[in-house]
């Protein structure tokens, strides 16, 4: 008997020692404080209890507070001390504790700008910042200290992983601000209209004022703050149209005025000071210029929009005439700009067909060189416009892309396997072998001539091209003049490098000859990264 009693003593001592250890360390976790930081909430800390329960351990969270800065920060899976922070008027330094005295230890900080109209005044826009998240006044960005890590030997490790936690991406979960606001990203909705109109005048080849800019750009801003009343910070805006638009974008330092006090929303708009927009409306810095350097004679070294017009040339928004100027003081048009807004937004229609076509305005001629794309940038342009690749019928179950170049006369591929139809879909007959990857585009020039695009686990552009109707394909991409017909090859040190910068394509009809392969890739940097997604844009044809 008392052997038993022993047993069942030592085993409820166990469970008591079992159950005592998690509870333990749950509590040290939750009081774990450095200067600046606070305590966990409950509703924070409810992942670290989770986590003790289940693998007998505590989960590190760091947590910061800034009441003067303010925000606050969460990191998970790094503890309080192994940072140390510093914090200034502007900004908090934050360092890997271990290696801090000895290697400088620095993994980056958290810069707030306020008011956020100086963001783009100050010159914030640069490769070094990225943006966390936008504060009613303020901006909150993140300064990676790049060039390697500022530790060294038995740290190194700790401080990878330190610098692995404060990721741009761990950053914009955990950074709260005191007074949040919305951060505007651009629209890239095809047909969606934006350019403003006079009657039945659309005004191709007049210099686009201020303010109609202002209004151009107000609509292709997506947020959730634009039906807030915004502060007019300028004497001659009363009444006017683009009050609201140019408030809005001033908010953010996007537009600016003159130092009298005034905007002057009718002064007309220099091409230099559009390719500076089309960067600002994005929160972009400018692209930087690799391998062989091509020069405008008309901007000297030092000009002061130098870096957004040969960024805007390299990103392929806007060009220079055939004499090598660009004209950077020269009034752009409202053709020129919708254009160039256009292919930013991978919208170009400058080779699509006008079929069905409604054109309300009396001063755009169906010759005119930007036809295509005022029309697009008016709303007028639907999908496709009723090209015989796109018409509704038929397809084998499935397909993931398809193609009709008459009404009888088709292409679909399902389950990876290539199917043709002479009937308008009724039977499908195999054509090829399957192919070894998704594909997601179907373009056919004739019943013998197509191109295909594709994407697998490596690539998100897979480019093919037949000549016999699909029974055997070839790899355009395969040829380095072709892959620079295509793809931003001059932006890029390695085709490696570029492979891996493409986030998506797409394959679409621009004609019965024609397609555009438009790519969204993020621009090449050597040491940091830029925060955005470019598109580039190109046209196939037949024969190419």
């Amino acid at each position: 008997m008392k052997r038993i009693l022993l047993i069942l003593l030592s085993l409820i001592m166990l469970i008591l020692y079992i159950f005592t250890i998690p509870a333990f360390a749950l509590d040290r976790q939750s009081k774990i404080i450095s200067g600046g930081a606070r305590e966990a909430t409950e509703e924070q800390m409810a992942g670290v209890e989770e986590k003790v329960h289940t693998a007998q351990r505590p989960r590190s969270i760091y947590i910061y507070e800034s009441e003067h800065l303010g925000f606050s920060v969460t990191i998970s899976g790094i503890g309080q001390d192994e940072i140390i922070a510093e914090e200034t008027d502007t900004c908090v330094n934050f360092c890997h504790a271990p290696s801090r005295e000895k290697y400088g230890g620095e993994v980056g900080s958290i810069e707030v700008v306020s008011p956020r109209s100086d963001f783009f005044s100050r010159h914030y826009d640069d490769m070094a910042y990225q943006i966390i998240a936008m504060g009613e006044n303020q901006v909150f960005l993140w300064r990676n200290r790049g060039g390697g890590a500022y530790t060294g030997g038995e740290f190194l490790d700790s401080f990878r992983r330190v610098s692995v936690a404060f990721s741009m991406e761990n950053l914009r979960k955990g950074l709260v601000p005191a007074q949040p606001d919305a951060w505007p990203t651009l629209q890239t909705t095809r047909h969606l209209a934006y350019l403003p109109v006079n009657d039945k005048f659309a005004r191709p080849d007049a210099p686009l004022t201020r303010g109609d800019l202002a209004q151009m750009l107000y609509v292709l801003l997506d947020a959730g703050n634009k039906s807030d009343s915004h502060q007019s910070l300028f004497s001659d805006m009363a009444g006017k149209d683009c009050a609201r638009a140019v408030a809005y974008l001033a908010s953010y330092g996007i537009l600016t005025g003159y130092a009298d006090g005034t905007f002057r929303p009718e002064a007309p708009v220099s091409r230099a000071a559009f390719a500076v927009l089309l960067h600002r409306c994005q929160f972009v810095a400018p692209v930087g210029r690799y391998g062989e350097e091509f020069e405008f004679a008309d901007v000297p070294a030092g000009h002061w929009a130098e870096k957004y017009i040969y960024s805007a040339r390299i990103l392929g928004w806007m060009h220079g005439s055939s004499d090598g100027l660009f004209r950077p003081e020269q009034e752009i048009t409202y053709a020129e700009a919708v254009t160039a807004i256009n292919r930013m937004l991978g919208r170009d229609e400058s080779v699509t067909e006008p079929l069905s076509v409604s054109n309300p305005f009396s001063d755009l001629a169906e010759s005119h060189w930007a036809y295509m794309n005022v029309l697009e940038a008016a709303g007028e342009l639907k999908d496709h416009l009723s090209l015989p690749g796109t018409q509704e019928t038929s397809v084998p179950e499935n397909t993931s892309a398809y193609y009709f170049n008459s009404a009888t006369d088709g292409w679909a591929v399902s389950k990876v396997q290539l199917f043709h139809t002479t009937d308008g879909g009724k039977n499908w007959d195999k054509v090829g072998t399957p192919f070894t990857f998704t594909v997601s585009g179907l373009f056919f020039f004739s019943d013998q001539e197509g191109v295909l695009l594709g994407k697998n686990e490596e690539t998100s552009c897979i480019l093919l091209k037949t000549s016999d109707g699909g029974e055997t394909w070839n790899d355009l991409l395969a040829d380095p003049a072709t892959q620079a017909d295509y793809l931003p090859v001059a932006q890029f040190p390695t085709e490696k490098s570029l492979m891996e910068s493409i986030v998506s394509a797409e394959l679409r009809p621009a004609s019965e000859i024609a397609a555009y392969l438009t790519i969204r890739y993020c621009p090449y940097e050597s040491i940091h990264m830029y925060d955005f997604e470019a598109t580039r844009q190109a046209v196939i044809t037949a024969g190419k």
